[in-house]
């Protein structure tokens, strides 16, 4: 059957023939496909024993798999081209009827709303496509990301100018359209070929290699498994990178820093790049650490200070048990200076951070060995990395990279101050909040504590945190409420903002991911019409979802616990039920079934 006789079946032809068919025709007859296919699904699972058929359904649900995938790209392209975002709230209500009840829609008796014929004034009801599909289908911001992103990269579109262009990957495009390939497979390559533009741009031929890249990965996903497309990647990065000598600012742009990959059973995950000038320091910095002889590597002190963190919740460690009290790095440091360093001999001389043992890296320890030594052989860089990155425990019970990030960690905890107690332009002063119950405080409870960004402590970490007194803690009840420090102050200041975020998290508008440092504080009563300034008044909001209260396009409600919650747009919930913010701070477990 042809797809216009399809149409005429599913959508009428209003009984004549020669009627063509409009936008609204092929939009009733998909509408009547997908029921029929979700109905079909099922009924050919159920009463299909015959293997031979069951081979060929599996594989003609792929091919649907995969058109629907296609489909589902084009349909984001389509949103973000007419920008669906800017319609009013009454027409997705009218839009809601239509979904609710399909057969009346493909049957006629009720229309989808007519397009606007003016922009809309005032604030939209979604910032933007991204926002509308994560509110619409409650995906996560980055996954409606990836789908806007992909639509983009593997779609014909238009620029600012209205100048029409091609797809940035006509050949993955190409596979999409045909089927040839997953479309998520497809839309991850893209997403991996954008990361490698940096890179590619550095070379003169940049256009024509772009071209060859693009050709090898496509044919990788249309032949190959995905792991073999990753390790295509991978030789792909590092033929990229050892064809240049100095880094592009674009590739400095999209790499240098200290980059965060989350926290995942129990331990957070950076990724820091850096100039190799910058490196030095740090190398400089780490070689210190290693050195038994200097007061930045004291084995005692540096054992002391990371304390039950790496070993368990009784400050004993894994390679010698031994344990140390919980003192402040300024202390320890103190004492070093006063004292022998353990496992040291007081009559070694004091050999620079330079001089290293060939064999493994680490700094040289035995004068008969120092005075043997020669500028060859030079330790290669595979050794280096080697002792660098050796993860067997030390006479300190600290590992290398243990022990470099205690220095590092020791710096950060300076809190940009110098002896005086003045800070230093340019260097930042963390503060923690550590969020804990009264309960916890005194050891009652399996979780102790969670800071402003989410980070979650055990017990023996939040001991260690305020004995040092490098953290603020913040103790609530029971309910989640906190002291009451109302003042006659228009704006919130900064303790009391710190206190609310401290609660919330960062905004408490359902699945918004804007961090706690760009949010704004509303209060519960305007203060334009005598609303006191006072930390159980106040809710933090983003700048986006602060404007769609004031606008009436979303409420705040207190719930029973005394926190604030959200009410959605009537067509986002019908149910209209207060909703929190579960991105930032997780409900209470519920009890056991049983």
């Amino acid at each position: 059957m042809s797809t216009a006789a399809a149409i005429a079946l599913l959508a009428g032809d209003r009984k004549d023939p020669r009627y063509p068919a409009t936008p609204d025709d092929e939009l009733r007859a998909y509408t009547a496909l997908a029921l029929a296919l979700e109905e079909l699904g099922p009924r050919i699972t159920k009463h299909t024993t015959s293997p031979t058929d069951a081979a060929y359904f599996v594989q003609i649900v792929e091919r649907a798999h995969r058109s629907i995938g296609f489909a589902q790209l084009s349909a984001t392209g389509l949103a973000q081209r007419t920008l669906i975002h800017e319609l009013s709230v009454d027409t997705w209500v009218g839009i809601n009827r239509c979904l609710a009840d399909p057969p009346a829609y493909i049957a006629g008796t009720i229309d989808v709303p007519e397009a606007p014929t003016t922009p809309p004034k005032g604030r939209t009801t979604f910032k933007n496509t991204v926002e509308f599909l994560q509110n619409t289908f409650h995906i996560s911001f980055f996954e409606a990301r990836d789908r806007v992103q992909a639509a983009t990269r593997l779609f014909p579109g238009t620029d600012v100018h209205g100048i029409e262009h091609p797809p940035q990957f006509p050949l993955l495009a190409e596979a999409l359209a045909g089927g040839k390939a997953s479309p998520q497979q497809l839309a991850d390559a893209a997403k991996k070929l954008v990361r490698l533009q940096p890179e590619i741009k550095q070379y003169p031929n940049s256009d024509e290699l772009a071209a060859q890249l693009e050709s090898q990965v496509a044919e990788s996903v249309r032949e190959q498994d995905p792991r073999t497309t990753n390790r295509l990647f991978s030789a792909i990065e590092v033929a990229l990178a050892g064809g240049v000598e100095e880094p592009s600012e674009e590739v400095l742009r999209a790499r240098l820093g200290i980059f965060c990959r989350g926290t995942k059973d129990g331990l957070a995950e950076f990724i820091l790049r850096t100039r190799a000038a910058d490196a030095e320091a740090l190398l400089a910095l780490f070689a210190q650490m290693d050195n038994p002889r200097t007061k930045a590597g004291d084995r005692d002190a540096l054992l002391r200070q990371a304390g039950n963190i790496w070993n368990g919740s009784n400050g004993s460690n894994g390679s010698n048990g031994s344990n140390g009290s919980m003192r402040s790095p300024e202390a320890d440091a103190s004492d070093a200076g006063n004292r022998t360093p353990s496992g040291s001999a007081p009559s070694l001389p004091d050999y620079p951070d330079f001089l290293v043992d060939p064999a493994t890296g680490l700094p040289m320890t035995d004068p008969a060995e120092a005075n043997k030594l020669t500028l060859e052989p030079v330790p290669t860089e595979a050794n280096v990395l080697e002792a660098m990155n050796n993860t067997d425990y030390g006479s300190d019970g600290l590992t290398p990279p243990q022990r470099h990030l205690q220095g590092l960690m020791n710096l950060i905890k300076t809190n940009g101050k110098a002896a005086n107690g003045t800070k230093t332009a340019g260097l930042p002063s963390p503060e923690i909040f550590i969020i804990t119950t009264l309960a916890e405080l005194e050891g009652k409870a399996a979780q102790s504590g969670i800071t402003l960004h989410g980070q979650k402590y055990t017990p023996a970490e939040l001991r260690h945190a305020l004995c040092i007194g490098g953290a603020i803690p913040i103790t609530m009840n029971g309910e989640g409420r906190i002291l009451d420090l109302g003042t006659a102050q228009r704006f919130f200041p900064e303790y009391m903002r710190k206190a609310i975020l401290a609660v919330y998290g960062g905004c408490i508008f359902p699945g918004c991911t804007v961090p706690p440092e760009h949010c704004e504080i509303d209060h519960d009563e305007e203060a334009a019409k005598g609303g006191p300034t006072e930390i159980n008044g106040g809710r933090p909001f983003c700048s986006g979802h602060h404007h769609a209260k004031h606008t009436g396009q979303i409420r705040v409600v207190r719930d029973t616990d005394g926190l604030f919650s959200v009410i959605l747009p009537e067509f986002m919930d019908p149910e209209q039920k207060p909703r929190r913010n579960t991105y930032w701070r997780q409900p209470p477990a519920a009890p056991p079934l049983f």
